[in-house]
C-alpha cells in the first residue's frame, strides 16, 4: 500500500538530528576509555580501595570540567570562523556581484543544469540578497541554517557526557566487591557502554550497532591492558 492510499508516511530508517551525537559520543567515548584505563592502571598499582576511588572520582570531576571547557571553546571557534565566512562571502556579493553569480553559474551547470532554465535558477537565486547569500553559502560552502553549535550547549554536552562515561567504570569499586572482581565487573559494564553507545551512532551513522560496539570495545581493551601492565610495574618498582 502506498503512502497516499494508505494515508501515513511509512517512518523513516535513519532519523534526522543528531547534531548532538558528536558532542555526546566524544564526551562518553573519552570518559568510558580514559576512566577505564585509569582505574586498571591505579588498581594495579596501589592495593587501596580508597585511594582508588578518590583518585578515580577526581579524574571524573577534573575529565568533565576539562571536556566542558573544551566543546565549549571548539564549538566557539567554530562559530567564530562560520560569522567570518558569512560576512566575507556578504561583502562579496555587494562588491563583485559579476563574479559571484559566475561561481553560482558554474555550480548549478556542474549539477547538470543548462540554458534557460540555468538562467531562471540564477535569476531566482539571487532575485535577492538574502536569498543570494543562503544560495553562495550552500551551494558554494555546504553551510546550512542548522550549521553549527551553540557552545554553551556543546560544553555542557561534552562534559556531562565524559562524566556519565566515566562512571561506568567506577562503580564496581563503590561495591564491595574482591579487587579481581571488581576490574571484571568494570570491563563487563564497560562493554555493555560500548555496545549500547554502537547502537546510538548505528541510528546517525552508515555503521552497524555491532561493528561499532566491536570496534570501541577492541580500543577499551588495549588499553585496558596497557594500564594493567603499567599498574603493575609502577607497584613493582615502589
Amino acid at each position: 500500500m502506498t503512502p497516499e492510499a494508505g494515508g501515513h508516511e511509512p517512518p523513516e530508517r535513519h532519523p534526522h538530528g543528531g547534531d548532538w551525537l558528536r558532542d555526546v559520543v566524544l564526551g562518553l567515548n573519552d570518559g568510558l576509555v580514559t576512566t577505564l584505563v585509569f582505574v586498571m592502571t591505579l588498581g594495579g598499582a596501589t592495593g587501596s580501595r580508597h585511594v582508588l576511588v578518590t583518585s578515580a572520582l577526581a579524574e571524573l570531576l577534573a575529565g568533565g570540567v576539562s571536556m566542558a571547557f573544551g566543546g565549549f571553546l571548539a564549538a566557539r571557534a567554530d562559530a567564530e570562523i562560520l560569522a567570518a565566512r558569512i560576512a566575507t562571502e556578504r561583502h562579496e556579493i555587494q562588491t563583485e556581484p559579476d563574479e559571484e553569480r559566475r561561481e553560482l553559474r558554474t555550480i548549478y551547470r556542474r549539477k547538470g543544469f543548462s540554458g534557460g532554465l540555468l538562467e531562471a535558477i540564477i535569476a531566482h537565486q539571487t532575485a535577492t540578497p538574502e536569498r543570494w547569500l543562503a544560495a553562495m553559502l550552500h551551494d558554494e560552502h555546504g553551510i546550512t541554517p542548522e550549521s553549527g553549535r551553540p557552545p554553551l550547549r556543546a560544553g555542557a554536552l561534552v562534559g556531562l557526557s565524559f562524566m556519565a562515561g566515566a562512571l561506568v567504570p567506577i562503580l564496581p569499586f563503590l561495591w564491595a566487591l574482591p579487587r579481581l572482581a571488581a576490574a571484571a565487573v568494570s570491563f563487563v559494564l564497560t562493554a555493555a557502554a560500548a555496545m549500547a553507545l554502537g547502537a546510538l551512532k548505528s541510528r546517525h551513522t552508515l555503521r552497524g550497532a555491532l561493528r561499532s560496539g566491536v570496534e570501541f570495545l577492541l580500543l577499551a581493551s588495549i588499553g585496558a591492558a596497557l594500564g594493567t601492565v603499567v599498574g603493575h610495574l609502577i607497584r613493582g618498582r615502589a
